[in-house]
């Protein structure tokens, strides 16, 4: 929508894809893309020199596109013409709802046995100092139950909380563009995420700082420097593991 052009057009169609596939089509009446620059467009972060204009966006959503339909055995493409207009599809196998062998419903899994490998909680940092970035990774190394993902602008943060929602959400206060109160609200407001908790991790440490973070959703507030014992606290309290010894 927001690359398309005024009295502009967005199509849906659908139908039989390659190998029985369903394929979706989205087309539209934009400004198109180069030739020489379609193999840019499933690249994180690459906007193709929209960054340079006036429309927002974070260079991650196709991106992330292309992941989740490869994840679900699909494929992903567009066809476009600078100037005109572009057409980006998806193909994905269809259900034609055939019962299971024998009739019967498939099987859960087992629960996993003690000390069998569990899937790791993952946590989203969002946090534009490098050097903070390095720090959680290293604190992270310490619990074998969880992953650290990072993002370095709000924006993005919220992009990878909608595309595979994490166990709990590390955000910092001061971002560029959209700071931690906007990005939380966007979270709470969006159903996908709105259950997810954030804790704030912020240099603004003030007494007044704490009880404006709390009473705007919050679930904890944490200063910098960090007090490793505060965040091991919180850590155990959101995602239930502890520290290797």
């Amino acid at each position: 929508m927001k690359y398309n052009r005024d009295s502009g057009r967005v199509e849906l169609a659908w139908g039989p894809g390659d190998e029985g596939r369903l394929r979706i089509e989205v087309r539209d009446t934009g400004i198109g893309i180069p030739s020489e620059r379609i193999d840019e467009l499933f690249q994180p972060f690459n906007r193709i020199g929209a960054e340079h204009g006036v429309i927002e966006g974070a260079g991650v959503g196709l991106a992330l596109t292309k992941q989740l339909v490869e994840k679900m055995a699909g494929r992903v493409g567009v066809q476009s013409a600078h100037g005109l207009g572009s057409c980006f599809w998806f193909e994905l196998p269809q259900d034609h709802g055939e019962p299971p062998p024998g009739g019967a419903a498939p099987a859960a899994p087992p629960p996993a046995a003690d000390g069998a490998a569990r899937p790791r909680l993952r946590v989203l940092y969002v946090e534009d100092n490098p050097a903070n970035q390095r720090l959680m990774h290293d604190i992270f190394e310490d619990f074998d139950t969880c992953s650290l993902i990072c993002a370095h602008e709000a924006a993005l943060g919220i992009e990878l909380a909608r595309a595979e929602p994490p166990a709990l959400i590390l955000m910092d206060i001061n971002l560029p563009g959209m700071d931690g109160y906007a990005a939380l609200a966007v979270l709470k407001a969006d159903p996908a995420t709105g259950s997810i908790p954030v804790v704030a991790l912020s240099a603004n440490a003030m007494p007044a700082d704490v009880e404006r973070g709390l009473a705007a959703g919050f679930a904890d507030y944490l200063t910098k420097p960090l007090d490793f014992t505060r965040l091991h606290a919180v850590l155990a309290q959101y995602l239930g593991g502890t520290p290797d010894a």
